[in-house]
């Protein structure tokens, strides 16, 4: 007598469900959705640590692997590559407005990859626009039994929820090399003792906002205080509750912002023309030929001979 056989598919696919069950951290909200043909399995709401709803909402495909993922040792990072993925579902993940997240169940070694698949697919563009499957970059230390995994997942979360911010902030920064370093250079070694007048004081804010953000973004190091810190910083040395900021203060914190500006743009320029080159040429192809045209370079090349270093 003949019977129904359970398909193996759907046990792997048990099995690694019952294992995201098993090792997800607690504070998390594992939504299952139940159509999961376009290429979304769940969501998964990261609480606080103190049981606090956030909204953090992050969209995830589970896959589950029987065989043990191959890694490859002969970096510092061991890393390997995720099981393929339709150009399809790819172009989908990169459309949707919460960020997308692959998780990879290796069975063997119960343990869950994770990758945050839209900067992936921006740094290969150029395969989304010729194959008809991809796959995505894992790294073993970022894993869900890995303490650290676990903690830098929300950073890329955040990275990619806020990636038009970023967007603009990066072509703000290289659009505006020019002026940014003549305010950097021309607002130094003034009247300490003076109050920085509102025009200058807006102009500061938006070149350290896009210089952090940017920095953000293309990790950089970015050891400057924060802009309430700087005001504190100002307060407790002038002792005037009436001015947020004076000279000395500005000339503090632009002789930081100094330093990494010229890395900055050179990171900026490089994501841009290189990294992802197709990405760009596709998603603003008047940019970036601007940045392909060899002005901004020769502007940068024109800083540092004036005096901004390297970072």
């Amino acid at each position: 007598m003949r019977l129904p056989k359970r398909p193996e598919t759907h046990i792997i696919e048990a099995e690694s469900w019952r294992l995201l069950q098993s090792i997800a951290p607690k504070t998390w909200i594992v939504r299952e959705v139940t159509e999961r043909d376009y290429g979304i399995d769940c969501y998964i709401e990261m609480c606080g640590d103190d049981g606090e709803i956030t909204g953090d909402l992050v969209s995830v495909q589970l896959k589950g692997i029987k065989k043990a993922i191959s890694w490859n040792s002969s970096s510092k990072i061991s890393t390997a590559r995720s099981p393929s993925i339709k150009v399809e579902t790819a172009n989908y993940w990169n459309n949707l407005p919460v960020p997308v997240f692959l998780l990879v169940a290796d069975l063997s070694s119960k343990d869950i990859y994770y990758v945050s698949v839209e900067e992936d697919i921006r740094n290969q563009y150029d395969k989304v626009l010729e194959q008809d499957s991809i796959s995505f970059k894992l790294v073993k230390e970022l894993s869900l039994s890995s303490e650290a995994g676990v903690a830098l997942l929300p950073w890329f979360y955040l990275k990619e929820r806020n990636h038009s911010t970023f967007v603009f902030h990066v072509t703000s920064l290289l659009s505006h090399i020019q002026p940014f370093s003549e305010f950097i250079q021309s607002n130094q070694m003034r009247d300490c003792f003076m109050e920085v007048e509102s025009e200058q004081h807006l102009q500061f804010r938006a070149i350290y906002e896009t210089c952090r953000t940017a920095a953000i973004y293309l990790e950089n190091k970015w050891d400057i205080e924060s802009l309430g810190e700087l005001y504190k910083k100002d307060r407790d040395e002038w002792k005037n509750q009436y001015v947020y900021l004076h000279e000395r203060t500005l000339d503090y914190a632009l002789q930081k912002i100094e330093k990494v500006f010229p890395c900055l743009v050179r990171k900026a320029l490089k994501l841009v023309t290189d990294s992802q080159s197709t990405y760009w040429l596709h998603k603003d192809p008047v940019f970036y030929n601007l940045c392909r045209n060899g002005e901004f370079e020769w502007s940068l090349k024109r800083i540092e001979e004036l005096g901004l270093t390297k970072a």
